[in-house]
């Protein structure tokens, strides 16, 4: 064979390496992208799951107040119909402004976006 030859083949092996080193690159920084796009979701999912948690737990506050009227302790105040209407009343105020006070909270911290 001829030197001619040998540099032929010399030509296409290192071209194909090179073609095959920008493929490997291109597949890096395509599993980089999708990294950052699970992360991104990742953290998404975890805003909505502190979001979830803090609503849970101010309507836990409402399972407390029934369980205190569902008491059978004899309370001149529970007698009144008005006043059940009241303490719900007291109790979901103060139930949404413990949410925003968290929610507000949350973004101080910048757990959440503003």
């Amino acid at each position: 064979m001829s030197l001619k030859c040998y540099w032929k083949h010399f030509v296409l092996i290192d071209s194909t390496l090179n073609k095959l080193t920008s493929l490997k690159e291109y597949i890096i920084d395509m599993e980089d992208f999708i990294n950052i796009q699970l992360d991104n979701v990742r953290n998404q999912l975890i805003q909505f799951e502190l979001l979830l948690t803090t609503a849970t737990f101010v309507m836990a506050i409402f399972g407390v107040v029934t369980g205190v009227f569902s008491m059978n302790f004899p309370i001149s105040l529970f007698d009144d119909g008005g006043a059940f209407n009241w303490v719900i009343a007291i109790t979901g105020a103060a139930g949404i402004t413990m949410f925003f006070a968290f929610v507000d909270f949350f973004r101080y911290k910048r757990l959440m976006p503003l």
